[in-house]
């Protein structure tokens, strides 16, 4: 099976590329994500390198070589996911999120291969309480969920076999996300603000590397079987940002942090004033993908410890 994976730097990516068996046949090319570009080649290991740059503004530029290649899977964990300056960079958001998705998903019609891509509760508007369907019409609140949903549509709209994992609040231990943030102020600050009216599962960038490759492995033995559609992936259970910091604060002091911060105060999402806004109800119904795939939701808890766990250990490493 010849895999195409793009967006190997970012949280999903990684976690995906390092979780692929080493049987697996794949190319990971470097990607074009920004106005100027950014080139990823020296993080590459050798046997994945790719002597070509996947650049997701430059859509026929990205349909030649992804049919170039004939892959069996091509897998999208590429995107454009500065919330806030989507806002003021509309033309690449759109450009990134939603046509280069929509060229990929063409590329796929036409060599035959399955579309794996990654969507975002953030096609919701947030309104009322009750977990999102997938049946539920979408309507974005800025323009990352606009260009979000316009993928979503355009992929479903191709004819192309597909599998649309949407999903909510993804960390990695890698990077410098919400964990990461957190977890660094809480050793240099007093006091601490967070948003405690948008309500949402925070997603381990490992559980969806994981989900992914169990899917595939069975499409790899019986593609038939597959029943490609737009699924709601996310981890079991909800809550707030401001919960979820002080859960992550609470980790921490057991796995025996040393913290400065003193108090975690709470804020709407009106007062904390960001340039985009975002949904206040990020929940999602992931009934339809626990029925179709029959694989476990682990409550978010779990996940966000191991990876706090994870970043003590690296800390306590470092600091010996």
């Amino acid at each position: 099976m010849k895999i195409l994976l793009f967006g190997r730097s970012g949280q999903i990516g990684r976690a995906i590329l390092a979780s692929l068996p080493a049987s697996a046949q794949v190319m990971a090319p470097d990607w074009r994500d920004g106005p100027a570009g950014r080139n990823d080649e020296a993080q590459m290991s050798a046997p994945l390198r790719e002597r070509w740059l996947a650049d997701f503004q430059d859509p026929a530029q990205l349909y030649e070589c992804t049919l170039a290649r004939a892959p069996d899977v091509i897998i999208n964990a590429a995107a454009y996911t500065a919330v806030d300056e989507a806002e003021d960079n509309e033309t690449a958001a759109m450009l990134i999120n939603a046509h280069a998705p929509a060229v990929l998903a063409q590329a796929a019609v036409r060599c035959g291969a399955l579309l794996i891509h990654f969507s975002s509760d953030y096609v919701f508007d947030g309104s009322g309480t009750r977990p999102w369907r997938e049946t539920d019409q979408g309507r974005p609140c800025n323009v990352y969920g606009q260009s979000k949903l316009a993928a979503d549509l355009a992929i479903m709209g191709s004819g192309c076999r597909h599998l649309i994992w949407r999903t909510s609040w993804v960390y990695a231990s890698a990077g410098n996300g919400f964990l990461q943030t957190i977890m660094r102020l809480a050793r240099t600050r007093q006091t601490l603000s967070v948003v405690n009216d948008q309500i949402g599962a925070p997603t381990d960038a490992r559980l969806l590397a994981a989900i992914t490759l169990d899917v595939l492995e069975r499409y790899g033995q019986h593609p038939e079987h597959l029943e490609d559609g737009l699924y709601h992936v996310a981890a079991a259970g909800q809550t707030s940002w401001f919960d979820y910091a002080n859960h992550i604060l609470a980790r921490m002091r057991t796995r025996g942090a040393t913290l400065t911060l003193e108090q975690l105060l709470p804020v709407s999402s009106q007062d904390y004033g960001s340039r985009a806004r975002r949904p206040l109800n990020s929940r999602l119904n992931t009934a339809k993908f626990l029925r179709t795939f029959a694989l476990p939701l682990p409550a978010w808890q779990a996940g966000v410890d191991a990876a706090v766990d994870r970043l003590c250990e690296d800390w306590r490493r470092d600091q010996s």
